[in-house]
């Protein structure tokens, strides 16, 4: 018998994927600098700020520009792009602010996830939902043949029961509205939805 069960949080906090992008038409040390200079910028304004958790900026790259030149009918070079990248933990009502602070040092925001301080008791809430759920079903059943519903024999994830094999994760945790799936930012708390599923084998008494 497949139980399952999901619960809403409201998020405690949330991770921002900043970054930093400079260039230069020339010289790719000019863009490095550039880029450089303004995460500087970025850590500045962040040190202190209102529900700022963590700060890492230490993900750096640069690499050569190219443009097409229709009249030459090649890519020509057109300089050098430096980046710099990472992750910006916060409390989850702070971020519509860090937003704008992001934005005022000359950065920014490639994705929000939003997360819960204590994700496991979260799932172990929802996981005993799942079972709950698996017996009702299975005692509707019992019911629906007028047998009493015996012991538990078996409870498993999906796919482990030794009646199934293959089957989804047992349990996710997931933000729903997080960044990625297109060009525009919902900076709002979403929603951390919790979900879990079971596999319950019960004998029939009677």
């Amino acid at each position: 018998m497949r139980g399952e069960a999901s619960a809403d949080h409201v998020p405690d906090r949330a991770t921002l994927a900043v970054h930093v992008r400079e260039s230069s038409p020339d010289s790719r040390v000019a863009a490095l600098a550039r880029a450089s200079e303004v995460a500087a910028d970025l850590r500045a304004a962040l040190d202190g700020a209102d529900g700022v958790r963590r700060v890492v900026l230490s993900r750096v790259s640069v690499h050569e520009r190219w443009s097409w030149d229709p009249g030459a009918g090649t890519n020509q070079r057109a300089g050098w792009e430096a980046t710099v990248g990472g992750t910006v933990e916060a409390d989850a009502g702070a971020v519509p602010d860090l937003a704008e602070t992001v934005a005022a040092a000359g950065a920014g925001i490639a994705g929000v996830s939003w997360e819960l301080d204590d994700p496991a008791a979260a799932r172990r809430a929802v996981r005993r939902a799942a079972v709950d759920a698996a017996r009702e079903a299975a005692t509707d059943l019992a019911d629906a043949v007028g047998r009493p519903l015996g012991p538990l024999r078996e409870l498993a994830a999906p796919g482990l029961s030794s009646a199934v094999t293959g089957g989804p994760e047992a349990m996710a945790v997931m933000a729903r509205g997080s960044a990625g799936g297109g060009p525009a930012l919902d900076l709002d708390p979403q929603d951390v939805t919790v979900r879990a599923v079971v596999e319950a084998t019960y004998a029939l008494e009677g």
